[in-house]
Formats: structure tokens, sequence, C-alpha cells
């Protein structure tokens, strides 16, 4: 009777034994394959556990594949050294450890298929045997198991395991729910794990820059930096993150950046101000990593484009150009007296640009008659200011200062009080006060009702110095007041008051006010203007004094032309020619001269109604060319009346061209053959229309409008000749300085009449559908994109 034959007597019992001797054959495994393990999962643990630990999230991905890869290069080749001489238990083997750990003699589990070699057909020896065997496998308490000892301390002496244990328990509670989140990201060679946060994240540079804000892509980390103008805002957004995420700057700028939020929603801002990796952690993924350059904003630079010169009003002209990366804001003048004095002050003048633009060329007149310094010896210097705040300076220029000419003797020498106070303080105010004291000597001899005022004001002058501690400024509007109240005239005031208003007309040009204003300042600019004209005619020059050479005259009605050309392109919304023209005006208005005689002969007058009459007769015509290119096209202009209609028309031109052409002379002037031309070929086109061959019609009504053109500019030549302005290149101009295809002084377009109707009808038109609000919104939209300009 064998050990099966045994068991198999007793059920469950060989069950038990099966189960023991599987346990035994684990323990086994467990002490091998435990110490072979050993140090490579150690060392995937401490990545394991640095991952939990969220340290990735700081160091991005181009340092953290390296690791991984390392970290998995390193345990596979301990691996392959522990695995090469492996051997797995066997179950005799498993069974053995189980006699040994249960005490049994005789291995009577390994040995359970042994036969006896002597008396084996004696019936008492082999009762025997099998007594003795089952006797020793009877009691469940002989089975026993010892607990494993895969005796990793031989290679483990430092307890390194245990270290990596903790960093993975505490890992485990940094990371809280995201534990897989971050462990999936850490073992990724891509970097992506399976977190559902999404990221917007932009940069918005300073407002005076002009860029627009710069989109950052999500989970860019790139090597190439994304360059933006220091002082840059970041806007970070992240949304669905099932955690706080965490943003590292590296360098840390001057605040730090960190997020705020809740219902997985969270925001952070924060300032650029210098290079920096920025890195964006949600779920233990980095989904976001930027390396961004911030530009420094450089100094602008400012320099004189001519030296500063007297105009003929007394006022000064800065002509200057000003330079900068994103734009200059403001700039002005720095003045102060060549003659050092211990206590001069520098007298700062703004000059309002005219825009912002990155490079800008900048004439302003400015009246500083009523300042201290003026008519003295000066240093001009020009500050530049951006938007960062950043001023750069120019070369200092030499220039005596424009003083207004005084003709009342006493009016003249408190001026000269005022210049020694802005000299010296000290020993200026002592001349001063004699002076003053002195002029006031004997007021009932030589002061009047008329000059009471002054006298009055010189001795309040004197007594403000007396004081301990003089306000000097206060003193020198006194005696500025009182030398303006002795002189006659209101001529600089005047002046003055124009030049503000021409600054204020172009700021709101400049800065798109809206049309209600910009006609309003226009209104007073006229007024202003024909009170400057009334104060120049009342305050004529000498008799005997010439006309400066290559000088073009102008009359009130050439003055007015010019303003309601600034207007109606203000109104068409050509506002940047409309900025330029201003700026020309007010430079003829810095330096005009009433002469005697400005009417001018009667034939300058009849030339000058001519030439203007030329002007709409052009105007007209291209209306007609415009009308009959519509019928060609098929659509025709319903009060045209058809080509009978458009024939008649050209025959009332060719009439008006006639009377203008006799009102000039008998043979039309310097321009009739011209003028001649374009009659017949007013005639021509006339019997073309009228035949409705309009191809033929339109080439005859465009030569008679060139024709016309040549004309014109020859009678502008001759009357610019009788005005004494001589032979002048580009002769095909009129008195306004206009070139004849529109031009206006050195290439200023002036649009003619028919262009200027046409882009008031398309402005109106604008505006009327972008107040019906039932249309499309894209439609809608495009049209107040449209209009922003205007």
């Amino acid at each position: 009777m064998s050990l099966l034959d045994l068991t198999a007597s007793r059920p469950g019992f060989a069950d038990r034994i099966r189960r023991r001797v599987g346990l035994a054959h684990l323990a086994l495994w467990w002490e091998r394959l435990w110490p072979a393990l050993w140090p490579a999962i150690g060392i995937i643990g401490a990545f394991a556990a640095v991952a939990l630990l969220g340290v990735f999230g700081y160091v991005g991905t181009n340092l953290r594949i390296p690791m991984l890869l390392a970290v998995l290069g390193t345990s596979g080749w301990f691996l392959w050294k522990r695995f090469e001489r492996f051997r797995e238990p066997s179950h005799d083997e498993a069974a053995r450890r189980l006699e040994r750990d249960s005490g049994l003699i005789h291995r009577p589990i390994t040995e359970r298929g042994d036969k006896l070699a002597v008396g084996k057909s004696d019936t008492v020896t082999e009762q025997l045997w099998h007594e003795h065997t089952r006797l020793m496998l009877s009691r469940r308490d002989r089975l026993k198991l010892v607990v494993p000892h895969p005796k990793l301390a031989e290679r483990d002496p430092y307890y390194l395991r245990y270290l990596v244990l903790l960093l993975l328990a505490v890992g485990l509670l940094v990371s809280g729910s995201d534990w897989s989140r971050r462990l999936v990201a850490a073992f990724s060679l891509s970097g992506t794990g399976t977190s559902t946060a999404t990221l917007d994240a932009w940069l918005d540079p300073p407002s005076y820059t002009g860029i627009a804000p710069i989109y950052l892509p999500r989970g860019d980390r790139s090597a190439s930096p994304i360059p933006a103008p220091t002082g840059s805002a970041i806007a970070l957004r992240v949304h669905a993150p099932h955690s706080e995420p965490t943003v590292v700057v590296m360098p840390r700028q001057e605040k730090n950046i960190a997020f705020s939020g809740e219902n997985d929603d969270y925001a952070a801002n924060g300032k650029i101000t210098r290079d920096a990796r920025v890195n964006v952690v949600a779920g233990g993924e980095t989904v976001g990593s930027w390396q961004i350059r911030a530009v420094p904003d450089r100094p602008p630079t400012v320099a004189f484009a001519t030296k500063p010169s007297r105009t003929e009003r007394d006022a000064v002209k800065f002509d200057f150009t000003v330079q900068d990366d994103y734009g200059v804001v403001s700039a002005r003048a720095l003045i102060t007296p060549v003659k050092n004095s211990a206590h001069q002050k520098v007298l700062a003048v703004d000059l309002p640009l005219s825009s912002t633009s990155k490079s800008a060329h900048e004439i302003i007149y400015r009246d500083l008659t009523a300042e201290p310094y003026a008519g003295l010896d000066v240093n001009v210097v020009l500050e530049a200011k951006d938007g960062a705040g950043n001023i750069s300076h120019s070369a200092p220029m030499k220039f005596t200062l424009p003083a207004h000419v005084f003709t009342n003797p006493l009016a003249r020498a408190l001026v000269e009080q005022r210049q020694n106070l802005s000299l010296d303080n000290g020993a200026g105010v002592n001349t001063a006060m004699h002076a003053l004291d002195a002029l006031t000597y004997a007021p009932e001899k030589f002061f009047d009702d008329k000059t009471d005022g002054a006298y009055l004001a010189m001795r309040a002058a004197y007594w403000g110095l007396k004081t301990s501690q003089p306000d000097i400024k206060h003193v020198q509007d006194l005696l500025w007041q009182a030398a303006l109240g002795l002189e006659r005239g209101g001529l600089s005031d005047a002046a003055a008051q124009l030049r503000q208003l021409q600054q204020l007309l172009s700021q709101a040009i400049a800065q798109g006010a809206p049309q209600a204003v910009i006609d309003a300042l226009l209104e007073r600019y006229q007024q202003a203007l024909n009170r400057y004209l009334q104060m120049l005619a009342q305050n004529p020059p000498p008799a005997s004094q010439p006309i400066p050479p290559g000088a073009k005259v102008l009359k009130p009605e050439d003055l007015q032309a010019l303003l309601k050309a600034i207007e109606q392109l203000a109104q068409t919304g050509n506002r940047e020619q409309a900025q330029q023209l201003l700026a020309m005006l007010q430079s003829m208005l810095e330096n005009l001269h009433m002469t005697a005689g400005a009417g001018g002969s009667q034939q300058d007058n009849a030339q000058n109604k001519a030439l203007q009459g030329l002007s709409d007769l052009m105007g007209k015509q291209r209306d007609l060319m415009d009308k009959t290119y519509r019928e060609q096209q098929g659509n025709p202009d319903p009060k045209a009346g058809g080509p009978k209609g458009l024939s008649d028309q050209q025959g009332q031109l060719k009439d008006q061209l006639n009377q203008l052409m006799q009102g000039l002379g008998k043979d039309g002037g310097p321009g009739g053959k011209k003028l001649g031309e374009a009659g017949k070929s007013m005639g021509e086109a006339q019997g073309q229309l009228g035949s409705r061959s309009l191809d033929e019609a339109q080439q005859s009504e465009k030569k008679a409008l060139d024709a016309m053109r040549e004309g014109a500019g020859a009678l502008a030549k001759q009357m610019m000749q009788q005005n004494g302005q001589g032979q002048q290149e580009g002769g095909n101009e009129d008195p306004l300085g206009r070139e004849g295809n529109g031009a206006f002084g050195s290439g200023v377009k002036i649009p003619d009449k028919s262009a200027m109707e046409r882009a008031r009808n398309i402005l109106k038109e604008l505006r009327k559908r972008a107040e019906e609000r039932g249309r499309p919104k894209e439609e809608l939209d495009y049209i107040d994109r449209l209009l922003k300009q205007f």
C-alpha cells in the first residue's frame, strides 16, 4: 500500500498536502525572484516617486525623457544580469521545503513513490511501513511553512528599499487622486498623459506697442524662443484639471505668478520682464512649456530736421523728426540761455505730435515772445518720450529766441527788466527794483489816464521784488501784461489763437475724433482765420517793404478754398491728407505778408475767376465721363436721360467753356489754344453721344478733359509770373500751389470734386446700412470695420 493509496483512503488529506506544497512553491519563487529584481525595481520606484511628487512639472519634457530612458536602460541591464542564471524552483524542491519547515523525517512527501527494498513480500513489514507513514502525516500540526527569507539585505546593506517605499508613500499622499495621471505622464515618451485639462495661454503686449495679443500653443516645447515686448502680460487659463494646476517661471519674475480659481476653472496672470521659461503643470502633466524672449523697448531718437527759425509773426518754427520702435508719445523743447547763471531755469515747451507712428516728421509753431528768455541767445534741446517712459535728447542747437518788437519805450524797458530777472535772481532783482522805482518816479508828470494801469502794475511788481522771498514768475507776468497794455494791436493774440486751434484740430484728426468734433473745430478755426486776416489788414507792413523773392500771392478766397478742401477731405474719410493740408495752411499763415493792392488788378480777378470756373467745369466733365461709362456698362443713371440726355449735357458744358474763354479775352488767354481743343473735343463727344457711339464718346470726353487741364495749367503759370514769382519748375500750378492733376505742394493729393462726391455717397450708404441691424452679423461686422477709419 503506497502513500497515494493511503491518502486516497482518507478524503481531503491529499488536497491539504497539495495546497501546502503550492505555498512552499510560492515561497521559493519569492526568495529567488525578489533579490533578482533589486536594484532594478528600486530605480524604477524612485523614478515613480519623483513623478508622484510633481518634480517633472518643473524640469519639462526635454529633461524628463532622457531621465526616463536612463532609468529604463539601467533597470534593464540589472535585470539581465540578475536573470542570466535564474532557475525556477521545481515541485520536488517545494515539497522538500515543506518537509524541512514541518520537521518531517524520512521525507514522506518527496519519497511518496518509494518501494520497499527489503521485506517487500513480507506482509508484516509492509503494514509496518504504511503505518509509519500514516502516523507521520496524520497529524495536522505536522505540516508547517516558515515565512520566506529572500535575504535582500545582502544586496541592499544600506536599506535603500525602505527609502524608496517612504518616497512612494509621500508621493501618493501629495498627488492624491492625480497619482495615476502623473505616473502615466512620467512614463510616456510623448509627455502626454490622460489628463483632460485644457489650456488657453496668450501674451498681451503693452498697449502703447500696438501689437496684437500673441497666442501660445498648448504644449509648445520648441527650442526657438517666442519674442514679446518687455512688460507683456501673460494670461493662463486652465479648465477641468481635476486639481489645482501649478505654473513655474524660471527665472522668477519681479512678481510671482500663481493660479487661483475654483470649480475646475483656474486663472493666472503676470508680467514678463525678462527672458523666461514658463511651464504649466495640470494633473501631473506638463500641458504648456514656452521659452519667451523679452524684447527690450529701445529709447526713441529725436533730431532737428532744420535749425529753429523765426516766422513773420515772431513765432518759432520747430522742424524735427522722431523715431521709435513703437512710437513717440510726447515731445518737448528744453530751452536754456547761452549765458550761464546759477539761478537760470529750463524753459520746457510742449510740442504736440500729430501722430504716434514709428517715424514722423513734425513742424510745429510756438509763440514764445511772452517768455522771459525772448530776445536772448538760447540753447534748444529736443526731448522725446515713448510709451515705456524711455527719454532721449537731441544735440543742442543755438538760436536767438524771437522777441516781440515793442515801439513804446516804457514797454521795452519793462521787457528788459524781465530778462534781467531770468538771468540772475540775485543781482537781477536789485537791478529790476531800482529800475522800476525810477520808472515810476513822479507819476503825476509821466503817467496819464491811459497808462494808470501800467503804473499800478509796475508798483505792484516793485513791492513784489522787495519782499524777502520774491515770486519772480508772478512779477514777470505783471511786467509782461503791463508792456502789452502799453503797446497797441492784437495781432499776436490772434496768431496765438490760430496756432492753438490748429494744434487741437490736428490732434483731433490724428486721434480719430467724431466728425461732429472736427466740424466744430473747423468752424472755430474759420473764425480765428478771419480775425487773424483782419488784424493783418489793420497792421500792414511799411509801404516801402518789398515782397520777398519767390513769394506766392494768396488772396482771401484762395485761403477759404483751401480750408474748404480740408473740410471735405475730413468728411470723406481722407483725414491723413486733411492733416497734411492743415499743416501746410498753417505754414503759409505763419509767413503771410499783407501788401497794398492785394486784391489785384481787374485782369487778375478775371483770370482767377476763370481758373475757378475751369476747376468746376473739369469736375462736371468727369461726372459726365462717369455717366457715359455707366451707360456703356448697362447700368445707366436714371436721371441722365440716356445717350440723348448725355449729349445735351455735353453741349451745355461746351457752352460754359465758350463763356469762360470770352471772359479771358479775344484769344482766350495763355491757355486759349488748349481750351479751343477742349471745345472741339466736346463737340465731337456731343455728336457721338447723340449717335450712341459710347466708346468713341468716352475717348473724346477724355481728350476734352486733358486739354482743359493743360489750359488751366498755362493760365495758372501766367498768373504766378504776373504776381512776381518768375519762371518756376513745374509751371502747371495754380495760385494755391496745386498741380494740374490735383497735387498740392509736394505730393499731397487733393481729390477732385467728383471723387469727393463719390466718397461722400459711399460713406453715407455705409452708415445707412450700419443702422439696419436686421442684416446678417457678418455683414454688419464688415461694415463696422469699414467705418472705423472714418
